[in-house]
């Protein structure tokens, strides 16, 4: 058995059917019927249960496909360094970020990459952090840089770079009736909406924090939380960075309470990518831009 024939086998697996399969994989159906037929005498075993609704797979290629999916992993990680390796300064990188850090770091960090590289595109896919892990491991993205606790990977086999840590703090719009309340208490703050993102990766509150309730409105786009904060009276919750524009042009104001929750980011990339030109780069340019951002927290 090779890895031609594991992906034959899920493939007929996932489309439980030779006509679509054959299509998939680029056989004309005669071809791919010799082929599985073969692959089961070979094995001694059946393969899949024939029905007028299709194939369905047995016990032995669901064994298969579960042992085969780590090796097809680590295939795609082999064939992505060797890639890198070659390609130098042309190419392509696949960066995935958490949505903090495409408010926050993205915008800084991809000005300066453009500047220094050549004939190099960059893709970029913003998700929540255990997508951004999942895609990692699979080797679909090179580099990640989302909501992860650096000292959490010191032990395992990849490099592991902090990035920025903040409080997350409340804010309304500048003329939000909150503010003519002399003094805040959780009464106050539950009388308006909510609006956060979705609780994720290292957000932690403190033991012993008062509890505000959970958000009324849920997303992890922030411009979007933004706006709608500043034409609504909707509270809304996220670490300062994310509002500093905000903040300091007076549109938004933030609530004198503490919700003692306090965020923090890492950056994940493999030591063999880490030794690649392009990936280095990269990863040096986040470094720069969080000491920076760091270094401007008040």
């Amino acid at each position: 058995m090779d890895v031609s024939d594991i992906e034959l086998i899920r493939t007929v697996s996932r489309e439980g059917s030779l006509t679509q399969s054959s299509t998939i994989l680029g056989l004309s159906q005669p071809t791919l019927s010799k082929k599985l037929a073969r692959l089961e005498d070979q094995m001694a075993a059946q393969l899949f249960h024939r029905s007028t609704t299709g194939l369905v797979p047995t016990d032995v290629a669901t064994y298969i496909l579960s042992k085969a999916e780590p090796l097809r992993d680590q295939l795609s990680e082999i064939e992505r360094h060797v890639e890198l390796m070659t390609q130098l300064e042309t190419g392509s990188l696949r960066l995935g970020v958490g949505p903090i850090i495409e408010q926050v770091l993205l915008p800084h960090v991809l000005p300066r990459f453009l500047d220094t590289t050549g004939d190099v595109q960059i893709s970029i896919v913003t998700e929540d952090d255990d997508k951004l892990l999942a895609m990692f491991n699979a080797s679909e993205v090179d580099v990640i840089v989302g909501p992860f606790r650096a000292s959490e990977w010191e032990k395992r086999d990849i490099v592991s770079i902090p990035m920025v840590k903040d409080h997350v703090i409340a804010v309304a719009r500048k003329g939000h009736p909150i503010f003519r309340s002399k003094k805040l208490d959780v009464s106050k703050l539950t009388a308006f909406p909510w609006a956060a993102p979705k609780a994720q990766g290292t957000a932690r509150q403190s033991k012993g924090a008062e509890i505000i309730g959970d958000p009324k409105v849920v997303s992890d786009n922030y411009d979007l939380l933004k706006k709608l904060t500043l034409s609504s009276d909707a509270i809304c919750a996220g670490p300062r960075a994310v509002f500093k524009e905000e903040l300091q042009a007076g549109l938004l104001r933030q609530l004198k309470v503490d919700l003692s929750i306090y965020w923090e980011s890492a950056l994940l990339v493999r030591p063999e990518t880490l030794a690649t030109r392009l990936a280095g780069h990269l990863v040096e340019m986040f470094k720069t831009v969080s000491e920076e951002v760091r270094e401007l927290e008040p």
